[in-house]
């Protein structure tokens, strides 16, 4: 258990009940990206799964099997795009297979929001009324894309962010040799120890930051910044939207800072106060706001219908526009 982060309230209480059988039947864990949903998901099924006296132990033989993803009685679906009706039909079949190896069937499924409608309606009964024997878990970023009937039957356990401090102390004891930058990611995750590892695994973080911030901060200053920000958003883009992401994520975080500076707030980008604060001189606060909004906008619109180089440029003229003004345009 040294490898996991454990301090959060939901997770000891999943590992307390897994230990004195006070566990449901069926439960929503729900949280946002990379917080740990799957992670602990999984443990709290070998610990249910565990013959040991300290659950999971990491010694007897059904631990062994999880270690390896080869026990027959954990299923795990979803984790993809979209989880079709076929796909919970076929999980709803394993289900009613009685355990092999042990006294439980616990089925994981990865990415719920991404149940339609028929799917959600095809897990219903199981979920409502699963076998004896069974566990089943739903992995959310918002319940509220899961059906009323599914969300009223299911316990509900919230993952919280990690205190900055905590996801720190447990990047550097992974990372060691990166310690100068840690105080940056724990600041910069968000308290999501995946965003964290992401970032200490991402060779290219730092680099695409040096080249985003660079471009934004002449957002202050000549109308040729638009250009080079839709290129740097449109290389991301080529093939996928969902590729923008980093993008529209730097590109927030720089607005951020800038109005915490206006503020008087903290700022998570500390390495590059002096160009944030810059720019921040120069515009008001009601257009940095205006842009974050517009970023938020636009990112929440992108489709794969879109052109996206089209859709990026107009929202950085419009950003543009908000802090010299419409009628700087020629």
């Amino acid at each position: 258990m040294a490898n996991y982060l454990t301090t959060q309230k939901a997770f000891r209480s999943l590992l307390l009940s897994a230990r004195d059988g006070s566990f449901s039947q069926a439960y929503i864990f729900e949280g946002v990206k990379g917080i740990g949903k799957y992670t602990a998901a999984r443990i709290f099924a070998n610990a249910l799964h565990c013959t040991g006296d300290v659950k999971p132990c990491g010694e007897c033989p059904d631990c062994k099997k999880h270690s390896a993803m080869t026990h027959s009685d954990l299923v795990i679906i979803g984790g993809g795009d979209t989880i079709t009706v076929d796909d919970i039909r076929a999980m709803n079949e394993e289900l009613y297979i009685r355990p092999a190896l042990s006294d439980k069937k616990i089925c994981i499924i990865r990415g719920a929001d991404n149940m339609n409608d028929a799917a959600q309606n095809a897990l219903l009964k199981s979920f409502e009324e699963p076998p004896s024997y069974a566990v089943i878990i739903l992995l959310s970023e918002n319940e509220k894309n899961l059906l009323q009937t599914i969300r009223s039957r299911g316990t509900k356990v919230v993952f919280e962010p990690f205190p900055e401090k905590e996801i720190q102390e447990y990047m550097l004891r992974q990372y060691p040799l990166k310690k100068d930058i840690l105080p940056f990611v724990a600041l910069y995750s968000g308290g999501v120890i995946g965003r964290a590892i992401a970032i200490c695994e991402d060779e290219e973080f730092f680099e695409t930051r040096e080249k985003v911030f660079d471009a934004v901060s002449r957002l202050a200053d000549d109308r040729l910044s638009i250009i080079k920000i839709a290129e740097l958003f449109g290389v991301k883009c080529k093939g996928s939207y969902t590729n923008c992401d980093l993008y529209f994520e730097l590109f927030t975080s720089f607005m951020r800072d800038a109005m915490a500076i206006k503020v008087g707030g903290r700022i998570i980008n500390q390495d590059k106060e002096a160009l944030i604060e810059s720019f921040s001189s120069k515009v008001t606060l009601a257009s940095v706001i205006s842009i974050i909004e517009r970023a938020a906008l636009t990112r929440s619109q992108l489709n794969k219908s879109m052109n996206y180089e089209l859709w990026i440029t107009n929202m950085l003229i419009n950003c543009w526009e908000d802090i010299h003004g419409k009628g700087s345009r020629s």
